[in-house]
């Protein structure tokens, strides 16, 4: 699958060092139009503003965490309810993946990753929920 790298991206992370190495990231993969937010919150009015393709989210935010945010937007109604949803978190039990997995996140990226990965999950999220 090749990458549509016109898309919009929310990069939603309450560490600033963390959230810039994201951007870095998904700007080397050659996506332009990237918002970022420090917080679910903030991440939630984005996503309410419309326009918004995908979204990378750390799971453990204040105001609101990405639990939360998937929630919001899977019960959200269209399109805004199909926006593929990549978490990024340190959490990697199986209870806690499956729980993602349940809540309808359709990729899910371990810290600390590599490009690569990232690639691969965006990947993994875009087809999933386009074969929904």
């Amino acid at each position: 699958m090749e990458l549509d790298t016109s898309i919009k991206i929310l990069i939603a992370e309450d560490n600033p060092n963390l959230r810039q190495v994201l951007v870095n990231i998904i700007r080397k993969i050659g996506f332009d139009k990237i918002l970022e937010a420090e917080n679910g919150e903030i991440a939630w009015q984005f996503i309410q503003r419309g326009g918004v393709n995908l979204v990378l989210t750390d799971w453990a935010m204040p105001e609101l965490d990405g639990m939360q945010l998937l929630k919001k937007i899977r019960n959200s109604d269209a399109p805004t309810c199909d926006i593929p949803f990549l978490m990024i978190t340190a959490a990697d039990t199986k209870n806690a993946i499956m729980s993602a997995g349940k809540s309808g996140v359709d990729a899910y990226v371990i810290k600390p990753f590599s490009v690569s990965t990232v690639v691969e999950k965006i990947k993994e999220a875009i087809e999933k929920r386009d074969s929904l």
